[in-house]
């Protein structure tokens, strides 16, 4: 469990510390090249602070602080300041970069109540420079009661002008772009985090949250501070003395391809509590339920069933593709509270309306020779060298004994739980969620949530087993699909929170919804997209949604997937416009993988290669759009070429409307 008395050490052992006058009443905390610089002011006992970005106001003067539920604090008057500064490369167990830089200046300041009962509040804030953080410590001996109940936050982030937003939307597009004006206006929650904001050319931010362990995760709403003013909100949450809120995150960037490589909110994030993560292997997953009806030229047709899911593992076992998703069924209807997560369903599942997505059981024939045996597959993927990943949801764990359904999978040898429909909000959702990744690693099991998680908060920092979050709109899920303008923003928006599990990578892009009782509507993409898509998309664990036999009819083109190993050593953000297009290019050992999507609008991107070794030669493999892809009229167009490359070459990305383009680039 994480507690104060863990983060406080981490930060506090690296501190250098001076005490100032207990007078002071304006602070100025730099980060280490000065490029961002947060002012923190005491006035008439209220705390504000400001934020700079190379001497250019990026949030004008706002409130700190928190409001408690019962004896709301009163006007403050400045203690002490303890200033220090970190400065280390933390190793990842898996990500965008083997190694991320820790370098930041930091700043604790001791508030103290002027009058009884003389309460003691301390903001801890973090200067990086790609973004500055704050949040607020109730220490032991601050003179609170031995558990603490919060209201709401008072921390206002007040911009200067209006700007261009976006921000999350469930299992939406993100919402935008749109000024900030009008975010403001909306009654009650004026924007869900990440808010992504263009304030000027070549100054874009984003308002985040990390280490989201005990409060409730925030929102923001209208503040009177400003006409472009919002404040921090969240749910009543009670925490005990001595622990801390999560960290209100400005980041700040001249690029929205720099807010997605920052690893502030990473870093925030107290180190891993796994003794040894090395078992947390990200990768590629095969699933049967977008798969689910999908017919074969050998007159096979895919089922929720154990011939479809070992046709699954044999596939995946013969193309490097780490694991097999089963998803909800295969212990029983989801919704029924009755259904053993610890035993195989007994019975067929049918979906009787197709333009529904709900499930009814169906008798298996007298002679059914197969009846599901999730044991028995796990070992005969076991022996393939493929993992099983599991789905149960809140009914199965609420109506169960949890621990000792996930101590089962663990005998059993599954490599992971996919955890859908949690019940609850604020404070409670928060401790759930982290009960269950703990329980999770604690049994050596994979972890992705699904169904309106709390926010990524870069704590797989802490939780490595912590792969993928449904934070965004899952490909084809809620009855719907999402444009090629709705991924180019959401790459921008959600995924700056942390990794995700988008469902990108279908095959099977001609009509598909006639014949699949879980894909409600086609899909408005190219093949080279959707093949583009999943190295884009940021994951643990990157769910395909097609059946094998779609991936071996493209097998030249599928050959890009099978070679994406997942966790990187490096990552760049080549290019991109909030959803317009993005270039993105990452490197494992000497080889790199490039991949760019567009919007509806075709357009041609100059990949310049100037990351290679200039020391070594190339070959190029590129995926590329058919020179008559669209993405509503000729989806499954593409070719594939070859050409030699070195340092400095460009390489020209043709991407159809709605297209794609991907390039393996080898050493020769």
């Amino acid at each position: 469990m994480i507690t104060m008395n863990t983060t406080a050490r981490f930060l506090f052992a690296a501190l250098a510390i001076c005490c100032v006058p207990s007078s002071a009443e304006s602070i100025r905390l730099e980060s280490p090249s000065g490029i961002l610089a947060g002012q923190f002011t005491l006035v008439e006992g209220v705390p504000y602070w400001s934020v700079q970005a190379n001497d250019n106001v990026v949030l004008e003067k706002g409130r700190l602080g928190v409001k408690l539920t019962d004896n709301a604090f009163g006007s403050f008057e400045s203690a002490s300041v303890e200033k220090g500064s970190v400065n280390e490369t933390i190793k990842t167990a898996w990500g965008k970069f083997a190694s991320c830089p820790n370098h930041f200046h930091s700043l604790a300041w001791t508030l103290v109540e002027q009058e009884a009962p003389r309460r003691t509040l301390r903001i801890e804030a973090r200067a990086y420079d790609q973004g500055i953080a704050v949040r607020y410590v109730f220490p032991k001996e601050g003179g609170y009661e031995e558990s603490i109940s919060l209201s709401d936050d008072l921390t206002e982030f007040v911009f200067p002008h209006d700007a261009t937003g976006w921000c999350y939307a469930g299992e939406h597009d993100p919402e935008g772009p749109k000024p900030l004006s009008e975010f403001r206006a909306k009654k009650g929650t004026a924007a869900r985090l990440p808010l992504v904001s263009e304030l000027r050319p070549n100054v874009f931010t984003a308002v985040m949250e990390a280490a989201i362990y005990d409060v409730a995760p925030m929102d923001l709403v209208s503040s009177d501070r400003g006409e472009y003013a919002f404040r921090a909100k969240f749910s009543r949450s009670t925490i005990p003395s001595g622990n801390a809120t999560s960290w209100r995150v400005l980041q700040v960037a001249s690029k929205p391809g720099d807010l997605l490589l920052s690893p502030v909110t990473y870093c925030l994030n107290p180190p891993c509590e796994l003794d040894d993560p090395s078992w947390v292997k990200p990768g590629l997953a095969m699933w049967d339920w977008r798969a689910w009806g999908a017919k074969t030229d050998d007159g096979f047709t895919y089922g929720l069933d154990m011939p479809s899911w070992r046709r699954f593992i044999d596939f995946a076992s013969k193309h490097g593709v780490s694991y097999l998703v089963l998803d909800a069924g295969w212990y029983g209807l989801e919704f029924e509270a009755s259904s053993d997560p610890t035993t195989s369903r007994d019975y067929l599942l049918v979906q009787p309306d197709p333009n529904k997505p709900h499930l009814k059981p169906q008798a298996p024939p007298a002679d059914w020779e197969d009846p599901t045996d999730i044991p028995e597959l796990i070992q005969y993927a076991k022996e393939r060298n493929v993992g099983i990943v599991l789905y149960i949801n809140d009914i199965a764990r609420l109506n169960f004994p949890f621990e000792k359904t996930l101590a089962l999978y663990e005998k059993w040898g599954a490599a992971g739980i996919k955890y859908g429909f949690m019940k609850g909000k604020g404070q409670q959702k928060v401790r759930d969620t982290r009960s269950i990744v703990e329980l999770c690693a604690k049994h050596h099991l994979l972890c992705d949530f699904h169904d309106g998680p709390i926010p990524p908060s870069g704590d797989r920092r802490t939780y490595p087993n912590y792969v993928a979050r449904e934070f965004c709109h899952a490909q084809s899920d809620s009855l719907r699909t999402f444009t090629p303008t709705g991924f180019c923003e959401t790459v921008f928006v959600n995924m700056l929170a942390g990794p995700l599990d988008m469902n990108n990578g279908l095959f099977t892009l001609e009509d598909p919804a006639s014949v699949r009782p879980k894909i409600f509507k086609n899909v408005d993409t190219t093949v080279v997209a959707e093949t583009a898509r999943v190295m884009i998309t940021f994951s643990g664990l990157a769910i395909l949604p097609d059946c094998p036999e779609a991936y071996e009819a493209k097998a030249d083109l599928f050959e890009y997937l099978g070679k994406l190993p997942m966790t990187w050593d490096e990552t760049r953000v080549l290019d991109g416009k909030i959803g317009d297009y993005v270039s993105m290019a990452r490197r494992s050992g000497d080889e790199w993988f490039v991949a760019s999507a567009n919007n509806e609008e075709p357009r041609t991107l100059p990949i310049k290669l100037d990351f290679l070794d200039p020391n070594v030669s190339y070959v190029a493999t590129l995926y590329e759009d058919g020179a008559d892809a669209h993405f509503q009229t000729n989806r499954e167009s593409y070719r594939v070429r070859k050409i030699e490359v070195q340092q400095g070459d460009v390489v020209s990305a043709a991407m159809a409307a709605g297209g794609g383009h991907c390039v393996w680039i080898a050493p020769k």
